[in-house]
């Protein structure tokens, strides 16, 4: 935190930007198909947070709205989607980036994201007891979750490619108006 940023400024940023990503994970899970959509947004909304304060406040931030989610919002699928994959993965992609080999970059990401819906969805499974997620598919049962896997992994190159488009549109046209706005 440099000499310009006092901490009202940094407990305001911060609870503003958790408190729109809480409240979208909450109105967002509600719906149908949204959970990913919300967990993607409440993940854009951390990664403002860390680019303005730095990765302490990101990741403080991330794990603020995830333990939140779980309490607060009535959608345990959005929440675990958030906390296992989409809140943390915008505050990391900006190590991944640094693999210079364009092929080893996709694989680590791509790692990330395996190792994240494998644990939300066992957590989801055995812990929260919802073993009904894959019930009612017939025979594609036996292959529902190789299938999702990769739908989700699809999903999820869609995100990060979002992501690279939507930093520089940020860096040249968001953050000057919200300098230009936030006295500090």
């Amino acid at each position: 935190m440099s000499e310009k940023q006092k901490p009202s400024y940094v407990v305001s940023l911060c609870g503003i930007m958790c408190g729109l990503a809480l409240s979208l994970m909450f109105v967002l899970g509600m719906i149908p198909m949204f959970e990913y959509i919300s967990s993607a947004m409440a993940g854009i909304l951390i990664w403002v947070i860390r680019d303005r304060l730095g990765v302490k406040y990101g990741l403080v931030s991330y794990l603020a709205v995830g333990i939140l989610c779980l309490l607060i919002t009535p959608n345990y699928e959005a929440s675990m989607i958030y906390l296992f994959l989409l809140g943390y993965y915008p505050i990391i992609r900006e190590y991944l980036q640094k693999i210079r080999l364009k092929i080893l970059r996709m694989a680590a990401k791509l790692m990330v994201y395996a190792a994240g819906a494998v644990a939300a969805y066992m957590i989801l499974i055995f812990v929260f007891g919802l073993s009904d997620l894959f019930d009612g598919m017939d025979d594609f049962g036996k292959y529902s979750s190789l299938v999702l896997l990769g739908f989700g992994a699809f999903a999820f190159v869609m995100y990060d490619i979002f992501l690279g488009l939507f930093d520089p549109f940020y860096q040249n046209c968001l953050k000057p108006k919200i300098r230009k706005r936030m006295k500090y």
